[in-house]
């Protein structure tokens, strides 16, 4: 079983690194993205992590400060999952079956010293936290306020981040200082403001560089472990996208779509990758993570104590924050809401994955929203597994083709 997982999980991200760098005679500069997300798929068993961020819904600047560069665990695998077979149901979601997966690979990342950071954004990730602290590993829980109403919320929040900064510290026996986290908040928003810039510019030019390209840019960004050099080569491939888009004329041609819901990880892009083959062109993606890019901490943020700064830096953090830890997602819907009036979306593909419930308790008022502007949805469910491609294609061929006669209709109305 071990050995016939490996090779899954081999075929698993090779398959998708490979569709990729098709791109790389147009854009040399993807071989570094390339190259880092190889190096953490198949180099695992060399690194040994301080600090592992299970999901994403932490401000991993306030890591970085304590003296850590963060190892981030978000699932994206389907070979991963066998991997914690025997220590949660069926039927849990992928997602947290892949980072448990991650974490009790064979000759994978060796987690014996590691300070496992986990925010409770669902009952699956306070199940692994149980079964972790069962295991003996050590802990930092981060619990995040359901509601953001209310001055307590905010303040329990940034309570919480204290802890945890106090927490990363001790563990790493590396001291707190202003200046360490005044310098990780600057890194960090460098990094963060270097993807917006790159994915804004990027969105609208799938005929320069595949939308499947443009998530393994982003997904990078949780797997390098130096946050400065991957900041210096999003700039350079956005300088390169600028030049080509300069050089050659945009001609849109096929109806753009807006994927928002449960996230794409790597290396599963069968929904990227089939969004493509339909004749669609996947012009953004949404999820909690996407809010991120626009923390950018400035100036005025940064002044003052240290203990000032954190709290600023917590509390920007916990309003902007989208991940489903939240009853409702008020910050994810006002940037959707917003996305799809001043962008050129025609339809929305709402991707839930199995088990993640969550998501489709926000479905019905993102429905009511996308009826009012007229954009179709799609909802389409699906896991890791790959047996329902062609049943899932057979499905998008026919939202494609909805889509292309709406855009003949409006052509004709226009005349």
């Amino acid at each position: 079983m071990t050995d016939k997982s490996f090779e899954m999980y081999k075929k698993e991200y090779t398959d998708a690194l490979n569709s990729v760098s098709t791109q790389r005679m147009l854009l040399p500069e993807l071989r570094y993205f390339l190259d880092t997300q190889y190096s953490w798929a198949s180099g695992n068993a060399r690194h040994k992590p301080q600090v592992t961020i299970l999901g994403t819904a932490v401000p991993e600047e306030l890591v970085y400060a304590a003296g850590a560069v963060p190892y981030w665990l978000t699932g994206g695998s389907l070979a991963s999952t066998v991997w914690s077979d025997e220590l949660v149901p069926r039927d849990t979601d992928p997602v947290s079956r892949s980072v448990l997966g991650y974490i009790h690979r064979p000759n994978g990342a060796d987690f014996s010293g590691t300070l496992f950071i986990i925010p409770l954004v669902s009952d699956s990730m306070r199940k692994i936290a149980y079964l972790l602290k069962e295991q003996g590993r050590k802990l930092c829980l981060v619990d995040i306020p359901a509601q953001k109403r209310g001055q307590n919320s905010g303040q329990y929040y940034q309570k919480q981040m204290f802890e945890m900064i106090r927490t990363v510290s001790a563990h790493t026996g590396t001291r707190i200082t202003k200046q360490s986290v005044v310098s990780a908040a600057v890194r960090v928003s460098k990094a963060r403001n270097a993807l917006k810039v790159f994915l804004d510019i990027s969105r609208e030019r799938t005929d320069i560089i595949s939308p499947a390209a443009r998530l393994l840019v982003q997904d990078s960004y949780y797997r390098t472990f130096d946050i400065e050099s991957w900041t210096y080569h999003v700039q350079a491939l956005t300088a390169r996208v600028c030049a080509l888009s300069r050089q050659y004329a945009c001609v849109q041609s096929r109806p753009g779509v807006l994927v928002t819901g449960s996230p794409i990880v790597f290396p599963n892009y069968k929904i990227p990758f089939l969004i493509n083959s339909v004749g669609l062109d996947l012009t953004d993606t949404v999820d909690s993570t996407a809010l991120k890019r626009y923390l950018c901490h400035s100036g005025k943020t940064l002044r003052g104590s240290r203990d000032r700064i954190i709290r600023n830096i917590a509390s920007a953090w916990y309003l902007s924050d989208s991940s489903s830890a939240f009853v409702s997602s008020d910050t994810l819907y006002g940037y959707i809401s917003w996305l799809t009036q001043s962008k050129c979306i025609e339809g929305v593909v709402y991707h839930v994955l199995k088990g993640q419930i969550e998501h489709d308790f926000e479905l019905p008022r993102f429905e009511e929203l996308f009826a009012r502007l007229g954009i179709p949805v799609f909802r389409l469910e699906t896991d890791y597994q790959y047996q329902d491609i062609e049943q899932l294609r057979i499905r998008l061929e026919a939202f494609s083709e909805m889509l292309t006669q709406n855009r003949y209709k409006e052509v004709r109305k226009a005349k």
